[in-house]
């Protein structure tokens, strides 16, 4: 069937929105994260969002919202995916409404064309289109020596199916061919990335030949580009997709598609260098792990971590190379707002190597022995820097940006001392560099948003009148003019009447999801079961 068509510029309207909120089977999408069950009206299951044995996650249909009363997460369809699978809310809606039949197209800008959804999700069918044909390569008789490494690699099929591993062919322009014979133009094929236009002549050739390939996944399932090892003869070593609308270098994180549910039950991600150092971690349990795809870890990569815990333990090379790699990647960390620790390996051992040799045992140690981030950056700018003053000065400098940026008082204070008593510096001097640093912290919670609050108890009247008016919202104007409102005692409970009044008057309904967003935390479990 024709897809409806919405033309929108800027901002998305609400009405284009809830046409796709409305249009999509909230139970069936959750469905497909945790395993629900009917309760009346409702469905239950385990959280997702925490770890627990009693099932305390309810999705109401009629409403189109979930809450679990054990974490207080609640939110819409929308909520949902953007927070189990880290995605945008712009990725999101645009994905559900492909799958509401509703196509968005975005107006000209000044700034120029933004990608329409149609095209995006052209630009998706062909790398899916790719990455199936790779994979085809890989199981056929083609496959065999790169199946021969996967299997040297101790890879196994379980492990090579979930990340979707391909091989490449050493054939000039076999994906050329692929994309005509589907229906592609090879303009698009050289848009993403996966064939080149010949310098001498006419023509193109494939990006990809006679290598193992790695597609990029990310969460919701969607591939934006790929990675490949040559497995023998000349060329570099690796080669990653090039810049494309959909792949933007230092932006995503490769296994993050099969490690994010692991991460936020975790509480914690672990950043390797290699792809099939995260591929290896997995499959020895490790399902939290995740790489930088090809460069050094970034800000807008940290934020993608941050998406899901605000924990990551660095795990590079045993190396120089790799030490190096992991003072940036825990510098960045710091700066982005993660508690970040360095888990060291032997010299000349990966993670990689050291599970296969030595096994999950001896991974779990190390990970446990980890140091804190900056722990771990004084020692060893300590150890490479002189006892000169000048040596001291350098030292101080690179410390105490990330001092200042802990939101952590006390760990700013403890590490401004620890810093004073191992450099032999006087303390006031490490203070002012802190205070004086050129990254700036960021802001501490008013003290007073911490203090307990004198809380009138929630009244079960209140509750109901609360319950009624979001059942039947044409009846807040008379509300309104009644000041039931004035019948409220519990102040949080007024405040979430308040939201509820306005956005009846701006919309003519209640949203229930948004409000319980922006209801108080001790009052949302009461209203979530008030209004189920």
């Amino acid at each position: 069937p024709k897809k409806a068509e919405r033309i929108v510029s800027g901002r998305i309207p609400d009405d284009v929105k809830n046409d796709i909120r409305d249009q999509t089977d909230i139970v069936q999408i959750i469905g497909q994260h945790v395993e629900l069950k009917r309760s009346g009206t409702s469905f239950k299951g385990l959280c997702p969002f925490h770890d627990e044995k009693t099932a305390s996650f309810n999705v109401v249909p009629d409403r189109q919202f979930f809450h679990c009363f054990g974490c207080q997460e609640s939110g819409d369809v929308f909520t949902f995916l953007m927070k189990i699978e880290g995605r945008t809310f712009p990725e999101v809606l645009e994905d559900l409404a492909d799958r509401a039949g509703i196509e968005i197209k975005r107006e000209k800008f000044k700034g120029g064309d933004v990608m329409r959804r149609s095209d995006r999700q052209e630009s998706l069918d062909l790398n899916s289109e790719v990455a199936s044909f790779y994979r085809r390569c890989l199981m056929d008789r083609i496959g065999d020596k790169a199946r021969e490494y996967i299997v040297s690699r101790g890879i196994n099929d379980e492990t090579s199916e979930r990340f979707m591993l391909g091989f490449a062919p050493a054939s000039g322009d076999t994906i050329v061919r692929l994309a005509e014979k589907k229906g592609f133009s090879v303009a698009l094929a050289e848009k993403l990335g996966v064939i080149g236009r010949r310098r001498h002549g006419e023509g193109y050739y494939d990006r990809f030949w006679n290598r193992l390939i790695f597609p990029l996944i990310v969460p919701g399932g969607d591939i934006v580009g790929f990675g490949g090892r040559l497995l023998s003869g000349d060329g570099p070593k690796y080669v990653n997709t090039p810049e494309t609308p959909l792949y933007r270098k230092g932006t995503t994180l490769y296994g993050l598609h099969a490690a994010s549910k692991a991460i936020r039950q975790r509480d914690q991600a672990i950043v390797v260098e290699g792809n099939i150092d995260v591929i290896q971690l997995h499959q020895f349990g490790f399902t939290n792990a995740i790489a930088p795809m090809g460069t050094a870890l970034t800000d807008r990569q940290v934020g993608l971590i941050r998406r899901f815990s605000g924990r990551a333990t660095v795990l590079f090379d045993g190396d120089d190379a790799g030490r190096a790699a992991a003072r940036k990647a825990v510098q960045v960390m710091i700066a982005g707002g993660i508690d970040g620790k360095v888990a060291a390996l032997p010299t000349g051992v990966d993670p990689d190597s050291l599970l296969v040799e030595q096994g999950e045992e001896a991974m779990r140690t190390i990970l446990d022995r980890g140091v804190e981030g900056l722990d771990y950056l004084m020692a060893d700018l300590q150890a490479s820097h002189d006892n000169t003053v000048l040596g001291k000065v350098k030292v101080v400098d690179k410390i105490a940006p990330l001092i200042g940026s802990l939101d952590d008082s006390v760990a700013r204070d403890l590490y401004v001392d620890r810093l004073s008593m191992a450099l032999e510096v006087d303390r006031g001097s490490i203070v002012r560099a802190v205070r004086g640093s050129t990254q700036p912290r960021r802001s501490e919670p008013d003290r007073q948003s911490r203090e307990k609050r004198e809380v009138t108890p929630l009244e079960n009247d209140g509750l109901a009148i609360l319950a009624i008016l979001i059942e039947n919202p044409t009846l807040f104007p008379r509300a309104e003019q009644g000041n039931i409102k004035s019948l409220l005692t519990n102040a949080d409970l007024r405040a979430t009447y308040s939201a509820a009044a306005e956005m009846q008057a701006a919309t003519g309904q209640v949203e229930t999801a948004r409000l319980l967003q922006v209801t108080a935390p001790e009052i949302r479990d009461a209203v979530a079961e008030a209004i189920m």
